[in-house]
This record gives C-alpha cells, structure tokens and sequence, in this order.
C-alpha cells in the first residue's frame, strides 16, 4: 500500500473545528463530552459486555444525511475486520448522544425522531451534562427523564446509575 493511498487529505493544513463540525453534524467535543463518553462505555462494557458492544463514533449511513453517535449500543458479536465498511449499515439498538454547550435538547430529539429511529434504532439517549441527566426516548414515542437513582432503557434492559455516569462532574 502506498503512503498516498493512506492519507487521502493535505495533512499540511491546519485543523478547523468547523471542518469537524461541518463532516460529523455536530459541535466539537470538549473535556466533560470525552470524561462523560469513557465513562458510560466503560460502565456498559463492565456490566453488560457479555451481551452488548457499545462504540463509540460509529458513523451510520442514516438518510437523508449520515450521522455519528457518541456511542451506540449493538447486539455483542465478533466484528470481521474484512467487511467493515466506511459507513455502517446496521442499526444499533440504542444510540447515545451527549449534548454539548452549543446543543439544543430539541436538536438532539430531532436527530432521534429523524435519523435514528427512521434507521431502525429502538432507542436513544440524551446525556445532559448540565442538568446530570439522562433523557431515554424509544421509537414508539415513550419518553423517560432520569437525574438520580437507575436510568433504565425499556428497550435494552439496560439499567445504570446516574449517580457513576456523572460521578466525575461537580
């Protein structure tokens, strides 16, 4: 394999957030977003990975524009490296999105009830740093707030503590 054929973009530009912003349709991450999108893979893959594999930035090939999640939720299996495709196809059952600052609640609603759900995805979280929350919306149009004790999605049977996914915010 040629160096060309590795690096397709001029490596000699400097990055631009809105270049990141344009291609992921979505706000740049900032240190809560990473601590607060560790901490929920690691807590999904500690209880649950015997049964689930939760990636994180998987673009999926959604229309009318394709979309990258924080995390999705898949059913565990082996992942053949011979047949991963530049923009997955499947959809996960469960997408998790934190907000960022610049985020509307709304938006992040919209992106579920326009993108995900028409996907095929059962249900989608939205992480609200601010409020230490977590709002679980499903594709049949059940809407569950959490801010203390178990989150728990109908869909999966998944079920996390508030109090550990936010344990390292003020």
């Amino acid at each position: 394999m040629m160096k060309e054929d590795v690096l397709t973009e001029d490596m000699t530009q400097p990055f631009e957030e809105e270049d990141y912003v344009t291609e992921r349709h979505k706000p740049m991450p900032n240190k809560i977003h990473g601590t607060l999108q560790a901490q929920i893979i690691f807590l999904l893959k500690s209880i649950y990975g015997n049964k689930y594999n939760p990636p994180g930035e998987v673009t999926l090939k959604t229309e009318p524009q394709t979309s990258t999640p924080d995390i999705c939720i898949y059913t565990k299996s082996k992942l053949d490296i011979r047949t991963v495709t530049a923009k997955e196809e499947e959809a996960p059952i469960t997408t998790i999105e934190i907000q960022s600052p610049s985020q509307s609640i709304d938006e992040l609603q919209k992106k579920a009830w326009e993108l995900y759900f028409p996907f095929g995805v059962k249900s989608a979280w939205i992480v609200i740093p601010a409020l230490k929350a977590v709002q679980v919306l499903t594709n049949d149009d059940q809407q569950f707030f959490f801010n203390s004790g178990k989150l728990s999605d109908p869909i999966t049977g998944i079920e996390l503590s508030i109090e550990k996914i936010f344990e390292d915010l003020l």
